[in-house]
This record gives structure tokens, C-alpha cells and sequence, in this order.
């Protein structure tokens, strides 16, 4: 029990810091941010807009190649497949986010007249954490394609049998995120944000050490000890020798199942001479640290990836989180009223999913989603209405500028290097807001977000071969 623990946190910790702009539990401390009516959300978003998106969703005479659709596809309909792990037993409601946007989705889009005619029909593809297996079999027999989803373990994807692995039963997939190296290196899919494990975004570490000059002059990094987390530290310390002028000092580890007693670490940190520090791993554990640090009068300020824009990051008090600093690459829902996307996602969940759940990686999915309805469209009207998996692969790959219709930052889905573009939250009296850029300030170069250029750092290290479907498109 105490193996498939740690396995369970590493890949809730590695989810976490390698989407980009999520966590299993990340989202608004304010879950009531946004407002407005819930039961208007489809009239406002009259012919099947989302966003600046327009007629993602209505009526038309698409069709599925039907040596694609899957063994149980009915006509008029398109099967789509949800994977997510929120059945599991060790962690319960496991990216359950991305489930409940991807319900919400299809149930609006449907509402307005399918895509392109077409009605979703979902197989909630739910892999247990352990069971991913057994969900691709089911995947690769009745669905066209997975949508707006992801496994934590999405290695398992590739069991190497036919009828359960990705490659072998010529699945695609525009998921909400990859986790792992595999497949995030693999074809056959899109990714709405990419977030390839070579490359690192720096506009974050540029941006800390601007606002923090003092404090960004030594820094540590605290890691869950295991190997998939070091690879997450291994694309910081990247990106921070890109950006130069910040001393890194010897990281320390950390056991992913916690500690009884955080004092210890907070002690080392503190002797260490840190004037910040960078965390890898979830939020619950980090609240422990940032409890610690300030008890041992450590005053440096904490770097923190999207997955600490969390409720968790709370949970061991306000004043232990105060001062925190998290990238985000999506409107936060503490802006909701200026970003029209955010808002709709917000209100359309609360109307299609009353007990869903809100989150940054439920942005991601209806990103994918948005992502999957356009690329479909298009494959619809070059192909006299026949929509195939190759040429959803295109279509959604030729995208650049991508923002799924206003939700997040600017990116080029086919592409595997991560958007130029974030910004910084800070954790003030229990809740998040901006900390830079200052909208409509001097580096706020689009809707709130601050792209300075050449901001992509190279992680160097071997991550494997890809693994490659010849029948797609690399």
C-alpha cells in the first residue's frame, strides 16, 4: 500500500507541475468569483459561440469516416472518449475537473446542434489510476477519438497489445495535458497548451527576479524524491541558468508521501542562506513547508508552479501563505468578469454540472475541446463533410495564436515548445490576485499576460525516443 502511495503523489505531483496550468485541485480561492446568471449561459453564447469563438458548436451534415467511428458510433453522432482517473480509491474525484468540463462542454454544444451536426456522445473513460488498460480497451473498440481528458499514468496508454494500446488501435488524442515523457513526446495527439519535457518557459523567472531582485539572488529548490519530479527540476534549473544572474544552491529533497514533523527541511532551507525558494510537489504538502519556514522566521519569498494556485495552498493558514508567487499561463477566475471565455466556462458548469468542479486544468479541457469542435469543422468542409483522425490532427495542429476562444495565453498546439506569454499571482489574506503584469501596464503585452521573447529555455538530458504511429503526422 504504502508503494502505490507514493506512485499515487508522484504522478499527482508530476500532473501538477507539468501541465503548465493546473493541479488535480488547483483554481480560484473564491469559487464564486465570476457571478452572473447560470441558467442564460447557452442564450448568451446564441449560435454556438465560446468566447471570440465563433459557431464552434451547430447544426450542419458532418459525418464520421465510419472505419473510424467505433464499433457502437449511432448516426448523427460522434463518440468521444474522457479519460480521467477520479474513480480511484486511493484518491477519489482524481481530475475530476476535467471530467465535469468535458460533460459541460458537450452538454452545451450539443444544445446548440452538435459539431457541425454531429451530437457528442461520451464514454467517461475512467482509468482508476491503475485500470488505464482496461479504459483503452474500450477506448480503441467504440470511440473516434479521446477529447479533453488525460490519465495521470498516460504511459499506461501504451500497453504494447492490440486493442488496448494507443498506437495499435490508431487512436488520437486532444487532451487536456500529458504528464509523462511517453506521451507527451508520442504523435497522435495535440495538446492545446504544449508543455514538451525538452523546453522550459522563462518569462516566469524573468519576472521574479525583476520584481524580486533581492530575494531571486540565491534560491533553492525543495523536490519529492523521485525521479519523475527530478525531471521537473531539471526544466526549472534550465530555465533559471537561461535566465542567469540567480545562484542556485544545493536542492533538497523531500519523501512524496510528506513528513510528520516539516521543521527539519524548513531548518535547512533557512541555513542554507535561501533568499527563495522553488517548490515541486502538490499543494497540501506545501502548505506544511510554508508553515514551517515562517514558524523558523524564514522570510524569503516561495516560486511556485500552477498546481499552488489552490485552495490547499491555505491549508495550513493564511499567514503561512502569504507572499507566495504562482505562475499561471489562464485567466484567473478571480478575473472571470474581464475574460468573457472564463466567465462562460464558469457559467456554463454551474448550469450543466451544478456539483462540477471548478479548476485550472477544467480551462485546459474545454481549451481541448474548443480545440478538437474547430479542427473538426474544418476537416467537415475540406472533406466533403467527412470528418477523419488524420485530418483532425492537421487541422488542430495548423492552429497558431490559440487562446480556446479567450481562456489562456496565445500558443501554437502543433508545435512542442511552450507559450512565450504568463503572468504572476500572489497570495494576499487567504485569496490570489495579479501581481504582474499590471493590466494595461507597460508589459502587459496581450489580454493581462507579459511575452517577452526569447523567453524558452532547452532542457538537455535524454527523455527517450518517441513513440511513433506511422500513420499520422509527427
Amino acid at each position: 500500500m504504502k508503494r502505490i502511495l507514493v506512485v499515487l503523489l508522484a504522478a499527482v505531483a508530476l500532473l501538477a507541475t507539468a501541465c503548465g496550468a493546473s493541479g488535480d485541485e488547483s483554481g480560484s480561492a473564491n469559487e464564486e468569483s465570476g457571478g452572473g446568471s447560470t441558467t442564460t449561459a447557452a442564450t448568451e453564447a446564441a449560435g454556438g459561440a465560446f468566447g471570440d469563438l465563433k459557431g464552434v458548436c451547430g447544426p450542419g451534415d458532418a459525418q464520421v469516416d465510419p472505419a473510424e467511428a467505433g464499433a457502437t458510433a449511432a448516426p448523427g453522432t460522434i463518440t468521444l472518449a474522457v479519460a480521467n482517473d477520479r474513480g480511484s480509491e486511493i484518491r477519489p474525484g482524481l481530475n475530476k475537473e476535467i471530467y465535469d468540463a468535458s460533460v459541460s462542454f458537450s452538454e452545451w454544444c450539443n444544445e446548440q446542434g452538435g459539431i457541425d451536426g454531429l451530437k457528442i456522445n461520451l464514454i467517461d473513460s475512467d482509468g482508476k489510476l491503475f485500470e488505464v488498460e482496461s479504459a483503452m480497451t474500450k477506448i480503441c473498440t467504440d470511440a473516434f477519438a479521446m477529447v479533453g481528458g488525460a490519465f495521470t499514468q498516460d504511459e499506461l496508454e501504451f500497453s504494447g497489445k492490440d486493442g488496448s494500446d494507443f498506437h495499435k488501435c490508431n487512436m488520437i488524442d486532444v487532451p487536456a495535458f500529458a504528464v509523462s515523457a511517453v506521451k507527451g513526446l508520442s504523435n497522435g495527439q495535440v495538446q492545446p497548451l504544449p508543455n514538451p519535457v525538452t523546453k522550459k518557459s522563462t518569462q516566469w523567472i524573468m519576472d521574479f527576479k525583476k520584481l524580486y531582485p533581492e530575494d531571486a539572488k540565491k534560491n533553492i529548490v525543495v523536490y519529492g524524491e523521485l525521479p519523475p519530479l527530478m525531471l521537473v527540476k531539471e526544466q526549472y534549473d534550465a530555465a533559471v541558468q537561461s535566465v542567469g544572474g540567480i545562484e542556485q544552491l544545493p536542492a533538497l529533497p523531500y519523501p512524496v508521501t510528506g513528513l510528520s514533523d516539516w521543521t527539519p527541511l524548513a531548518q535547512k532551507v533557512k541555513d542554507s542562506g535561501a533568499t527563495s525558494l522553488y517548490w515541486v510537489g502538490e499543494p497540501s504538502n506545501a502548505a506544511n513547508l510554508f508553515k514551517a519556514l515562517r514558524d523558523q522566521g524564514w522570510t524569503g519569498t516561495i516560486l511556485n508552479e500552477t498546481n499552488i494556485y489552490d485552495p490547499q495552498a491555505f491549508s495550513a493558514g493564511n499567514t503561512a501563505a502569504e507572499g507566495i508567487v504562482v505562475r499561471t499561463a489562464s485567466h484567473p477566475f478571480e478575473e472571470a468578469d474581464k475574460w468573457p471565455a472564463v466567465k462562460q466556462y464558469q457559467d456554463q458548469l454551474k448550469q450543466y454540472v451544478p456539483d462540477g468542479k471548478q479548476a485550472a486544468l477544467g480551462l485546459q479541457s474545454t481549451s481541448a475541446w474548443l480545440l478538437f469542435a474547430t479542427a473538426a469543422k474544418a476537416c467537415a468542409e475540406k472533406n466533403n463533410n467527412t470528418i477523419t483522425r488524420k485530418c483532425i490532427l492537421e487541422e488542430a495542429a495548423a492552429q497558431r495564436e490559440w487562446t480556446g476562444g479567450g481562456l489562456h495565453v496565445p500558443t501554437s498546439p502543433g508545435r512542442t515548445t511552450p507559450p512565450e506569454c504568463g503572468m504572476l499571482m500572489i497570495a494576499k489574506n487567504g485569496a490570489f490576485e495579479r501581481l504582474y503584469p499590471e493590466i494595461g501596464g507597460t508589459d502587459d503585452d496581450q489580454d493581462g499576460f507579459h511575452c517577452p521573447p526569447n523567453s524558452i529555455a532547452t532542457v538537455p538530458g535524454d527523455r527517450g525516443a518517441p513513440k511513433i504511429n506511422p500513420n499520422f503526422p509527427n
